[in-house]
């Protein structure tokens, strides 16, 4: 039966002369009565989508055709994962055929999240290909999807602590470092675990100073990293752009952007402004350069091939930065053959964004499991940028997303951003102010008097405070520096009772909108004092309960 179904389909499709084979986005041709559709020539996430159901299901044919158009239209002109979500997302709800509205009413509430954002992508490209009978469908969708709580302090997914953005940082780094870049490895060592390891590393270590996308390194190629100074020759990357000779050895990186619509494939759009690399970063990259193409040669020696240094570095423009372990397993019949296999846009050999996806755990200060992954590095990056106070449009240059994606950062209210403060600097300060907690002002240290001339701390470095610029002034600006050091026995609620005296005039007799931001100053540096108030009670009662237990 389900055969039958098949085969009249197919004759359908004959009959009205409607397209049998149709062009992915990769450039891959693809036969709709396949069983599975290779969209994707390596096996990148959703490189092969499973329509067998489809195919055999006894739903009416016009459903048949109008569920074909739908996912085709996402193979065409979406990303492979997005095309792939799109299709086993839906599955189960139109395994039957496209319900009716009172059918998806009645199961709505039973989907999960992810199921819903691809039925409402599913029944809105309906509807935008000109089906208007589901406008309904469309509308219900679109209103009735689960609300997205954004938590910025949540532990396991929000901005990660500066204690814990430290240690990951601490961590690849090191991992970097441990790699042997002079050892001679032979080609099992690339054809193996070994190099997708040292592949992984060098990853994430651009990804942590880049705070790019996985998918927007998976698409480098080595035509991407070329020395400041010189140029892409891109069209669409203004020479003003590009990155100057600056009197060292120091790279700049092309990168594209993720998620631009209409494009032919992903190299088509490249970011404005290349990315300068520091001179450590450079180094390593060269290392790795260097690394690679070693393997690369070990392919042609294994195949009796024999290829001039400068014409392997002329090849290697095209190779995928970061490629899979099969690249170094490809028996080369030609120097032309593997020249040819690769070029400005090709993806073979590229690895998938998966496999470059950063997931570490680290140390924390406040989670006992603490995952550090490229998302909760992107968003760590916006959050603290935004409380410096960067505007929307550098913060986007930084982190490469649009500007109304940084803007949503930027435009946190006060409460909440306050509200981070307590919850992720505040710990951190505290960390740091109290680790160096002092009961008299060391020798040759500046001390800091407080509003009755009473020493109230001391100043770990002198320059420092010379160059301060609070406009608070001394002491109450200097509650939450990482250069005061707080005296444990000091009057510091007098020094908060002066602060909220103060602010309660400001409130009181500004009468200039403009003025506003002082009364958030002063309210901002009296919950720095309450913590340092809290912290030194807390110490001198334990310090009190000891020197209780040791009286005999």
């Amino acid at each position: 039966m389900k055969n039958n179904v098949k085969v009249r389909r197919n004759e359908l499709l004959t009959r009205d002369k409607r397209a049998k084979v149709i062009n992915a986005k990769s450039g891959l041709e693809i036969n709709i009565m396949d069983d599975e559709w290779k969209i994707l020539p390596t096996k990148h996430r959703g490189h092969t989508i499973p329509l067998a159901w489809l195919h055999s299901s006894v739903m009416p044919d016009e459903d048949w055709h109008l569920i074909v158009d739908v996912y085709t239209h996402y193979i065409r002109t979406k990303a492979a994962s997005t095309a792939y979500g799109v299709v086993c997302n839906t599955q189960t709800l139109v395994s039957e055929g496209i319900p009716t509205l009172a059918e998806l009413k009645a199961k709505w509430s039973g989907l999960p999240t992810h199921h819903k954002k691809s039925i409402n992508q599913f029944f809105s490209t309906l509807y935008r290909l000109g089906h208007k009978r589901f406008a309904d469908h469309h509308n219900f969708t679109t209103n009735h999807l689960d609300k997205e709580n954004r938590n910025s302090l949540d532990p396991a997914k929000g901005a990660l602590s500066n204690f814990e953005f430290d240690s990951l940082a601490k961590l690849v780094n090191n991992k970097l470092a441990s790699i042997d870049w002079l050892r001679q490895n032979d080609l099992s060592f690339y054809q193996s675990r070994q190099f997708s390891e040292v592949r992984t590393v060098v990853a994430n270590k651009l990804m942590l100073a880049t705070v790019r996308r996985p998918i927007q390194l998976s698409i480098l190629k080595w035509s991407d990293l070329i020395p400041s100074g010189a140029s892409f020759n891109d069209k669409d990357i203004n020479a003003l752009n590009e990155i100057g000779t600056l009197g060292a050895q120091t790279l700049q990186l092309r990168v594209f952007h993720a998620k631009e619509k209409g494009s032919a494939h992903r190299r088509c759009h490249p970011e404005r402004h290349p990315l300068h690399l520091s001179e450590e970063l450079s180094l390593a990259l060269i290392r790795y350069k260097q690394f690679c193409l070693r393997g690369l040669s070990l392919i042609f020696i294994a195949s009796d091939l024999e290829i001039e240094q400068e014409e392997l570095l002329h090849i290697a423009n095209n190779v995928p930065v970061f490629p899979v372990i099969e690249l170094f397993r490809w028996e080369v019949h030609s120097i032309e053959t593997f020249k040819n296999a690769f070029t400005p846009v090709s993806t073979l050999f590229h690895a998938s964004d998966h496999r470059l996806t950063l997931r570490l755990d680290v140390p924390s200060d406040r989670a006992a499991i603490c995952t550090a992954s490229n998302n909760r590095i992107r968003h760590t990056v916006l959050t603290r940028g935004a409380q410096q106070g960067l505007p929307a449009v550098q913060l986007a240059r930084i982190t490469g997303v649009t500007v109304p994606a940084a803007k949503h950062y930027v435009d946190i209210d006060y409460d909440s951003r306050r509200l981070i403060d307590d919850n992720y600097l505040g710990n951190e300060f505290l960390k740091r102010a109290f680790s160096g907690l002092i009961t008299l002002t060391p020798q040759g240290d500046e001390t800091i008097f407080g509003h009755d001339f009473n020493e109230v701390g001391g100043a770990k470095n002198k320059g420092a405070c010379k160059t301060c610029k609070t406009l608070l002034g001394r002491p109450l600006g200097c509650y939450g520096c990482p250069n005061f050091r707080p005296i444990l026995e000091a009057d510091h609620r007098a020094e908060l009772q002066v602060a909220q005296d103060k602010l309660e005039a400001n409130r009181t007799y500004l009468f200039n909108p403009l003025e506003i931001n002082s009364i958030r100053r002063l309210e901002r540096q009296i919950e720095w004092i309450k913590l340092t108030i809290n912290v030194c009670d807390d110490i001198l009662a334990r310090q009190r309960g000891i020197d209780a237990k040791q009286v005999p």
